[in-house]
């Protein structure tokens, strides 16, 4: 098992002259401290728009500036959305990131769920998937090709180019796709692309979609995948707070949840959630369960250490590589976040070093 940690920079008001920029420097203490904690992964989303919600629209710079301070921590686009940038300059972007990282770079994509942002940045939701699947094919030929020979298709039609520079992870870093929808399992795993779940599906309904990923993996026919090199890899990311008192541990990872889920003031928390039904029915959900019932469901991840375990535990079984926690989500504090990182790294992380639970399924 391997740990990892999110963030999508959420900034809730009220807001001071620094609020933002000490998110962003906050984020940094954040990454740097997860690495020394024994994390391997450090994921960021891409976010547009969304005040409050996440304040994140360049994930690549962020996580160049945490390259700097880290060593071994993976560096998770998690995700790029293709439809939002031209292919070449997400060739380009992502294998700088991977040469600044010394190779460490995890390339997740998207297309995009949220209509407010694709139609911000003129694109047609509707054509999100297919945009995203042209750019990506794009992509991953100019990694291919010393010389990129060219791609034309439905909606993109690129020149035959040098792409420089290219990335140290060759033929390409490490594929990912979110996956918000059970569904999107199969697909990743017939793709080769590992996949990121998260913890509002339940435990019985990841673990029967993790099993359609292996047997989608292993059946699947490597000349028809986007990718050169598969990731057969499942992760899966929580809202989370580990404190030395469990009461205390318990309540604050399910206010995080409770906020993050949408129980919260944001001028555009209404446009979230778009392909769970919208943000009402994701926090009608979330409302009809006590804090309790929301921690012992999974949803939300929090406590002492050994109750932390003990869901990691329950998670694990569902046959996962990583575990993901979103410790900086609503309205909990750089210091509360900071002690999470810390506790996990002590007592949690060394639980799981050698128990290899994904291939248990």
């Amino acid at each position: 098992m391997k740990f990892g940690l999110m963030t999508q920079i959420q900034v809730p008001k009220p807001w001071t002259e620094t609020t933002e920029r000490n998110a962003f420097w906050d984020g940094l203490a954040q990454g740097v401290a997860a690495e020394a904690a024994g994390f391997s992964h450090f994921w960021m989303t891409e976010q547009h728009f969304l005040i409050e919600i996440g304040h994140a629209p360049a994930s690549d710079l962020f996580l160049a500036a945490l390259s700097q301070r880290t060593t071994t921590l993976r560096m998770g686009l998690g995700v790029v959305l293709l439809p939002l940038h031209n292919p070449f300059s997400v060739a380009e972007r992502v294998a700088t990131l991977d040469i600044l990282s010394n190779g460490r770079v995890e390339f997740g994509t998207g297309r995009g769920t949220t209509p407010y942002i694709l139609e911000g940045m003129g694109v047609d939701p509707a054509k999100g998937r297919e945009l995203g699947k042209e750019s990506l094919e794009a992509i991953l030929r100019m990694y291919e090709h010393d010389y990129f020979p060219g791609y034309k298709g439905a909606h993109f039609d690129l020149p035959a180019r040098h792409v420089t520079p290219r990335p140290i992870q060759r033929p390409h870093p490490p594929l990912w796709i979110a996956a918000t929808n059970l569904e999107t399992y199969e697909f990743a795993g017939r793709q080769g692309f590992g996949v990121i779940g998260v913890t509002r599906n339940s435990l019985t309904e990841t673990k029967a979609a993790v099993e359609r990923y292996r047997a989608a993996a292993g059946g699947s026919d490597r000349s028809s995948q986007i990718g050169k090199v598969a990731n057969n890899q499942v992760a899966v990311f929580g809202i989370a707070c580990c404190h030395e008192n469990d009461r205390v541990g318990r309540e604050l990872a399910c206010a995080a949840a409770r906020w993050y889920y949408g129980d919260n003031d944001a001028e555009l928390n209404h446009l979230r959630f778009n392909t769970a039904g919208g943000v009402e029915k994701v926090r009608a959900r979330i409302a009809a369960l006590s804090n309790d019932e929301l921690i012992e469901s999974g949803m939300a991840l929090g406590g002492d250490a050994d109750t932390l375990s003990r869901q990691v535990e329950n998670w694990a079984n569902c046959g996962l590589d990583q575990m993901i926690f979103m410790i900086q989500a609503g309205r909990t504090t750089h210091d509360q976040v900071m002690r999470s990182i810390e506790l996990i790294g002590e007592k949690v992380i060394p639980r799981f070093a050698d128990r290899d639970y994904a291939m248990a399924v």
